[in-house]
């Protein structure tokens, strides 16, 4: 035998082994057929049931949020359309942009205040407030405190 054949039938050697362990410890698996779960009415209709509950409680689902974007609740529509009212102030004793520019950062950290835009020029204050939040008397206190002063126009 040559050293060729000798090394060729010692790394064949424990394929064999191997193989004939495997053939030994798992032949009864092998020669069963697989069980694969015939289909019966039964089951059928168990996966038929689940599947209707699934349609079922997706409809259900969706005409739940549909029939809530039609209906908005009271704290929605309270948030969503405050009451705002529009007024007009007069107002004596500015001198320069700067004072106005004053009494529109005052009037912009009043509470219920939305928009306030104020005019040098004209002397005059457009204010956009909540009505629920505060009134034309308290914006016009407001820039009275601040030493101009101020009248409702309109």
């Amino acid at each position: 035998m040559t050293l060729h054949q000798l090394m060729r039938i010692s790394c064949e050697v424990p394929r064999l082994i191997l193989s004939c362990r495997f053939e030994r410890e798992f032949k009864g698996m092998i020669e069963q057929e697989p069980r694969v779960p015939r289909p019966n009415g039964q089951n059928i209709r168990g996966i038929l049931q689940v599947v209707a509950m699934i349609c079922a409680l997706t409809v259900i689902g969706a005409f739940g949020l549909i029939v809530r974007a039609q209906h908005p609740t009271a704290a929605t529509s309270i948030i969503a359309t405050p009451k705002t009212e529009h007024v007009v102030v007069a107002i004596e004793g500015m001198h320069c942009g700067g004072c106005a520019s004053g009494v529109k950062a005052m009037l912009k950290r009043t509470p219920g205040v939305v928009s306030a835009d104020v005019s040098f020029e004209q002397k005059e204050a457009k204010v956009e407030f909540d009505s629920s939040a505060t009134s034309r008397e308290k914006i016009v206190e407001a820039i009275n405190n601040m030493g101009y002063k101020a009248s409702v126009k309109s």
